[in-house]
């Protein structure tokens, strides 16, 4: 019978010298708190019945311009060697789906 070598688990570990970046974190956290800025100032127009206000236009111009700045966080944290990139991605990710939102909503209110 042929015994069947298993591996342990320190001789699967592989160190590089990479790390997650910081730029590439704060865009996903900015990607998030515009997500989640979006869904409350959503709501709170939805239970207003879509009379806000000019406090929520404002909010909302301030997650735009928030969504921008983490977008190009991601862009520059791609831009870096040498380091993981999951963080820029879901930033990137986030913060231009919540551009193409913000845009396509503002494009929306002037149109009627």
């Amino acid at each position: 019978m042929k015994k069947l070598k298993i591996k342990r688990d320190k001789d699967m570990i592989r160190f590089s010298g990479r790390k997650h970046s910081a730029t590439g974190i704060w865009s996903a956290i900015t990607g998030i708190l515009a997500v989640l800025g979006f869904a409350a100032i959503s709501s709170v127009s939805g239970a207003m019945g879509g009379k806000g206000g000019i406090i929520l236009g404002f909010s909302g111009v301030f997650l735009l311009l928030l969504a921008a700045f983490g977008f190009y966080l991601s862009c520059k944290a791609f831009k870096q060697r040498d380091v993981f990139y999951r963080f820029p991605v879901i930033g990137g990710i986030l913060n231009g789906v919540m551009i193409i939102v913000f845009i396509v909503i503002y494009i929306y209110g002037f149109g009627g």
